[in-house]
């Protein structure tokens, strides 16, 4: 079809040249008893069970050979789990094409108590005990994303198709590989966004769709976003070379009295 028009995209873009270092798999990894738990709370410093988030995002393991990392939202993460039996963890790894470092293989070639496994090494847990705990305290099941990484593939205007192309009546395309204006893909949003695109234009629904949360290019989002990477401290408690830190006392100065100084102070960031 879009060989035939260019209103359809340009799909090769997205499924042609993917690189063999990629991320093609991730793993859900349910925890059945509280003997992981702790090894988890150890390195976020948060009760898994407390109801709040636990990793604040994807926690990434830089030493590991397949870039692994996991992240662990509030529990319970579904509707019917049960909050006093189970925890739900999700793992990645990004480097599909190299032998792990407890499993020595590829992660495309490893079952789910072997994921479970790497990820409890990882972690800290005694080699002895891994097995055990990969088998009988955690139940691991694997999935295979063979185009996960073509969301995030170089592209340009054309490369995806609109929503509802250009003379379309009663065809659109909804999901992360058509182009909507301002959202980010990877998220349920915008799957959302352009399946309400799609209804409202094609049936002449006189709607909005809900606007993207205005971001880009505000300094205050920025601001606060550099705050809560360096672990929510303001600037003076940042570690940083004593010339980086002698110019931004100066900038500090110059700023004093200024809208500029009310924007840090609103960060947290003086």
């Amino acid at each position: 079809m879009a060989a035939r028009d260019r209103s359809f995209g340009r799909p090769e873009k997205f499924c042609e040249n993917i690189p063999e270092a990629n991320w093609t798999i991730s793993a859900t990894v349910t925890l059945t008893d509280d003997r992981i738990a702790p090894y988890i709370e150890r390195i976020t410093g948060r009760d898994p069970r407390s109801g709040r988030i636990v990793t604040g995002g994807p926690c990434s393991i830089k030493d590991s050979s397949w870039l692994y990392g996991f992240s662990m939202s509030r529990q319970p993460h579904f509707a019917a789990q049960d909050p006093q039996k189970d925890l739900v963890v999700w793992l990645y790894g990004l480097f599909s094409d190299k032998p792990g470092d407890y499993v020595k293989k590829p992660i495309r070639e490893c079952t789910g108590a072997e994921l479970c496994a790497e990820w409890l090494y990882h972690l800290g847990v005694p080699e002895e005990e891994i097995d055990d705990f990969a088998h009988n305290s955690a139940r691991a099941i694997p999935c295979n994303m063979p185009y996960i990484s073509s969301y995030f593939m170089p592209r340009a205007a054309g490369d995806r198709p609109l929503v509802v192309p250009e003379r379309s009546k009663n065809l659109a395309f909804i999901g992360n590989f058509a182009e909507t204006e301002k959202d980010t893909v990877f998220t349920t949003e915008y799957s959302v966004r352009t399946a309400m695109e799609a209804v409202y234009t094609l049936t002449g629904v006189d709607r909005g769709v809900p606007e993207v949360f205005a971001s880009s290019f505000d300094i205050r989002v920025l601001l606060s976003a550099l705050y809560h990477l360096n672990d929510r401290k303001p600037l003076h408690e940042v570690e940083m070379p004593i010339v980086t830190r002698l110019i931004g006392k100066a900038v500090l100065s110059k700023v004093k009295g200024t809208y500029i100084e009310e924007l840090l102070a609103e960060a947290k960031l003086i």
